[in-house]
């Protein structure tokens, strides 16, 4: 009897430590499928994002490739613009001094065989040859011109002589009048001072006048005297900052 209850006892314990280690086993396995599955999804997941950012950054650099050679041609195509302005403007460069170089001995042949009171191109008043240029220069390289031609910067002596000249002009233009050595104290290309007689420099209605020596941008300030303002009347003068590009109106004496 006593024997019967021991084993008995005994298989009871079996039985439950049988159960108990199922239980377990059964638990921890289904933790580590759950686990397994976990680790499994988050992986796809970040396969996922691993190939979407590789297939972005292929893309952003196929753009990259696609700008860059755009980016170059773009450059190999303004490196042959600026060679062709180049090559052009010494073209012009040259036409327009073997231009100039033509007029001059035509000039000299009409002067010393009377045919003609002015040379080529230019306008005959009172005595005087003027010539309105139709292209830019700065107020230096004008007076420079001028000589070449023969002649110099106008002179403007008279009212009769600053309305003839305004008549021929419809921008601002250069005129042989500068303030360079010594600020304030005008004179022409002759170096001769401008008479107070016969001086138009534009007074606005607020009371400023010309010459009023702006300096903004440029320490030197204004030394260079022109017909009128850019886009504005051409009846008077105003000082200008010499390294202005203007047309320009020189002035030579008539064949007698």
């Amino acid at each position: 009897m006593g024997g019967g209850c021991v084993c008995v006892c005994v298989c009871v314990c079996v039985c439950v430590c049988v159960l108990a280690y199922s239980t377990l086993w059964g638990q921890n396995h289904l933790t580590c499928i759950d686990n397994y599955y976990k680790l499994l999804i988050t992986g796809q997941k970040t396969l996922k994002k691993e190939v979407t950012v590789h297939k972005w950054i292929k893309v952003l650099l196929i753009v990259l490739s696609v700008c860059l050679v755009f980016a170059f041609g773009g450059v190999c195509t303004l490196a042959i613009l600026l060679s062709h302005a180049t090559h052009y403007k010494a073209q012009f460069d040259a036409l327009r001094h073997q231009h100039e170089e033509t007029l001059r001995k035509l000039n000299r042949l009409n002067y010393s065989t009377g045919c003609a009171l002015c040379a080529v191109h230019w306008i005959h008043s009172g005595g005087k040859c003027y010539y309105f240029s139709k292209f830019k220069m700065n107020w230096t390289q004008s007076r420079d011109h001028c000589v070449t031609l023969g002649g110099h910067l106008v002179i403007i002596n008279s009212k009769a002589e600053q309305d003839f000249i305004t008549s021929n002009v419809k921008v601002t233009h250069w005129i042989g009048l500068n303030d360079l050595e010594t600020e304030g104290h005008w004179v022409w290309v002759n170096n001769q001072p401008v008479n107070d007689s016969v001086e138009f420099w534009i007074k606005r209605e607020n009371g400023i006048r010309e010459p009023d020596n702006w300096t903004k941008g440029h320490p030197d300030g204004e030394d260079c005297a022109g017909l009128g303002h850019p886009g504005g009347e051409t009846d008077f003068w105003s000082d200008a900052f010499c390294s202005l590009e203007k047309r320009f109106v020189c002035e030579a004496p008539a064949a007698v």
